[in-house]
């Protein structure tokens, strides 16, 4: 049967959709990127088992891992705020709001078809070669969150708490990762010396070379301040550049309310810059002058083969569309912060995986992979649309009986108990099943227009089994262990416990769980090696089959691992969440076994060229945005008027009520 025919059988269509929805509910507990995993790495298996395609099957583990990553990039963002703004009742806020959940949802899913995609199509020597960059920035950044991070926090004041007053650190920037971005960065500079050091290190080029370019570029950053300083007009440079994220109206009403000057209050407001700017502007010039230079010479003499080069692209993209919307074009003008700062005063991390998603764009047409482009494209438009209809579909499934709209007091009462349901998790799933209907549709297109692909080359082969082991143990691990909070914080295991017939010997909860986890995850990988050169008996041959036994095992671990979670406060709610999950689980697990068709060798060249493909399909997604937009606020006005549906914060993006202009984060508050 033709592939193209398989992956787009609505069974298909369904089952992915499901596998993503899943892994979206069970996100929606453990939250941000590790979270956001889980439902790529099932939709990526999914993809790949249902696709028809014998080379995807063979490249299961690849789909379930670069699909993790893909959509993990999501996880960063804000989303709630906005998705508040379509229930405002505030006609300029629901329309931004409906807007802004269309670009989120976009971002989401056109990394998460990025991702899942170039599993499938990149060629075998790419596929393998960007392991390698991939765990330079790994490896960097645990050394960044255990060791260096660490120690930022030991020079914060005493009291500090890295989530609820996480605004008041030196390195607060619209809580945004960018010091993961920048970790990232360094890693594949310091791949780049040691993949090319052969350039690098003869005639001392890295050595000399490289220190002088940063010394330079330190000494005329330093100069142009000291001119700046010496002309008067560094204050006008700063005044330009430097904003704070308050309105005026704001400051004197609290300096009013507080006993305080105007200036006081200011002091305790953020900037759109990292806060360290405040406390060292005299370092400002070299500090930008020694970045500069750095770039400069890797510029020139880098060359960021094996795969970096496209890391090198997400990270700088992200920086570019970064600094280019919030920080640079987010300025507070007199009636709010521009659109660019989408969900004042949340993060705006939104820009940067934009600048991820544009990095990654420009990557795939200077590499020639415009199919994956077009699957990038393509899932993001319909994951766009999907994920602004999942904030509708809630609109619409709780104006029965809504008590903000409806005056019978005993039509109220009789819908009181449908209202009380966990609507948020309704809308969680069902953004994660249209976000998976997305993906679907676009990997089923590519199904039956792409070449075949070979496999990875045999010394490579320790890829596939590195992806296996990352969603098995990587992607359960990083978010299993938030259960041990949970069971610390609500005294169902003690903080400490002392080993076994040895009391002297005493370790954490949280060093007794990383204990036993690494001894399952040390055995299982060791069985993974071991299979590549001697295959065990368990371990189906075909690759359908081993895709099926990742899939399944996958699955029923991250779904006790959500029940554990949640078992700690569990009422009737949860049923709508952990008994969907338990069910669809169980309806998955069923049709991933009984729905794969024999496999169908692809031909060896594809039959379609993309580009007018690619012209229509921008111009699909400029449609689609407006219809949503617009659309989808005229739905919700129709069913509520004017009127606050409920079923979350009541939030303006716009008007006196704006919440950057009521509520501004400030330094010494609390961090929403």
């Amino acid at each position: 049967m033709n592939p193209g025919l398989t992956a787009m059988r609505p069974a298909t269509i369904f089952l992915v959709a499901l596998s993503l929805s899943i892994g979206w509910g069970i996100r929606g507990n453990f939250g941000h990127e590790y979270g956001a995993m889980i439902p790529g790495a099932l939709a990526g298996l999914a993809v790949a088992l249902l696709s028809g395609r014998e080379d995807w099957r063979a490249r299961a583990p690849y789909l379930a891992f670069f699909g993790a990553l893909g959509w993990a990039f999501g996880g960063s963002m804000s989303y709630m705020q906005v998705v508040s703004y379509t229930h405002s009742g505030h006609l300029p806020s629901q329309i931004y709001g409906f807007f802004g959940v269309f670009v989120l949802g976009f971002l989401w899913a056109a990394m998460g078809g990025a991702g899942t995609a170039f599993g499938a199509i990149a060629d075998r020597a790419r596929l393998a070669e960007v392991f390698r960059p991939l765990c330079w920035i790994f490896i960097a950044w645990v050394i960044f969150k255990k060791f260096v991070l660490h120690e930022l926090e030991t020079l914060f004041p005493e009291g500090y708490d890295p989530t609820w007053s996480r605004q008041a650190a030196h390195t607060y920037w619209f809580d945004a990762d960018w010091m993961e971005t920048t970790t990232a960065i360094l890693a594949l500079l310091l791949f780049e010396l040691w993949d090319n050091r052969w350039d690098h290190f003869r005639r001392g080029r890295a050595i000399v070379l490289l220190p002088l370019c940063i010394a330079a570029g330190a000494l005329l950053g330093y100069g142009a301040q000291a001119v700046l300083n010496t002309t008067g007009a560094a204050p006008h440079a700063a005044a330009a550049l430097v904003q704070y994220q308050v309105s005026p109206e704001f400051v004197a009403r609290a300096a009013e309310e507080r006993g305080l000057a105007e200036a006081e209050v200011l002091a305790d407001q953020l900037i759109n810059w990292p806060n360290a700017v405040l406390f060292f502007p005299h370092h400002v010039g070299w500090f930008v002058g020694a970045l500069v230079g750095l770039g400069l010479y890797f510029f020139r003499y880098g060359r960021f083969a094996s795969g970096a080069s496209l890391f090198m692209h997400m990270a700088l993209g992200w920086f570019a569309c970064f600094l280019l919307f919030p920080v640079l074009l987010g300025h507070p003008i007199e009636s709010g912060p521009t659109l660019f700062r989408m969900t004042p005063p949340r993060g705006d991390n939104w820009a940067g995986v934009l600048g991820v998603v544009v990095g990654t764009g420009v990557w795939l047409l200077r590499n020639g992979y415009v199919p994956v482009l077009f699957g990038m494209l393509l899932t993001g438009i319909l994951g766009g649309v999907g994920f602004a209809g999942g904030a509708l579909i809630k609109l619409m499934l709780v104006r029965p009986g809504n008590p903000h709209v409806e005056i019978d007091p005993a039509i109220i009462a009789q819908w009181e108990h449908w209202q009380r349901a966990n609507w948020h998790s309704v809308m969680e799933q069902t953004h994660g099943f249209l976000h998976g209907v997305a993906l679907a549709i676009a990997m089923g297109l590519l199904a039956r227009r792409t070449s075949r692909n070979d496999g990875v080359p045999a010394e490579a082969r320790w890829t596939a089994a590195f992806a296996a082991a990352f969603v098995l143990f990587g992607v359960t691990y990083l978010n299993m262990y938030k259960n041990v909070l949970e069971w610390v914080k609500n005294d169902l295991m003690p903080e400490a416990m002392p080993m076994p017939l040895f009391g002297a010997i005493q370790l954490s909860a949280w060093g007794w769980f990383n204990l036993i986890f690494a001894a399952a995850a040390i055995a299982g990988i060791a069985l993974l090696w071991r299979h590549q050169r001697a295959p065990i008996d368990l371990v189906p041959r075909s690759a359908l089959g081993r895709g099926q036994m990742l899939y399944v095992a996958f699955l029923a671990a991250v779904c006790v691992m959500n029940f554990e979670r949640a078992l700690t406060g569990f009422t009737d709610q949860r049923l709508i969440t952990e008994g969907m999950i338990f069910l669809n689980a169980t309806l998955a697990t069923v049709l991933i076994l009984i729905l794969p068709r024999p496999g169908f060798q692809p031909p060896e060249h594809g039959q379609i060229r993309y580009g007018d493909t690619l012209l229509r399909t921008a111009w699909g997604g400029l449609v689609a945005v407006l219809i949503t937009a617009f659309g989808m606020t005229a739905i919700v006005r129709a069913m509520y008027g004017g009127n606050f549906a409920g079923h979350a914060n009541q939030q303006f993006r716009f008007g006196d009520e704006a919440v950057w202009r009521i509520e501004p984060t400030e330094k010494s508050g609390r961090h929403s």
